[in-house]
């Protein structure tokens, strides 16, 4: 088993603005979230997601934090020109693809 951390911006809904996060990772999988600020954590709870939702999206969501690294460290300059149309499109692409199975 693989344990890292990773810090983060986040707006934090008990602290009401950005601060800062640590969020905790379990075999490239996030396992919880916390608020550096006031301590507020959320936790991730895998089997409920996995029972709940379809998998191979579950799977793609929960590793994307560890895919984005890899594509920045690969070609900084693509990221950074594709992510303001990736942010803008991607809701819209996983909603999709959610309702295509139902």
């Amino acid at each position: 088993m693989s344990y890292h951390h990773m810090d983060a911006m986040l707006f934090c809904i008990e602290c009401n603005k950005n601060t800062n996060h640590t969020i905790s990772y379990k075999n490239e999988k996030i396992e919880n979230i916390q608020c550096n600020q006031c301590g507020r954590q959320i936790k991730v709870d895998h089997d409920y997601i996995e029972r709940n939702f379809k998998e191979e999206i579950v799977r793609r969501v929960l590793s994307k934090p560890s895919r984005m690294t890899k594509e920045m460290e690969e070609d900084i300059t693509l990221f950074i020109t594709s992510l303001p149309f990736r942010v803008i499109s991607k809701p819209y692409r996983i909603m999709k693809e959610i309702y295509k199975g139902k």
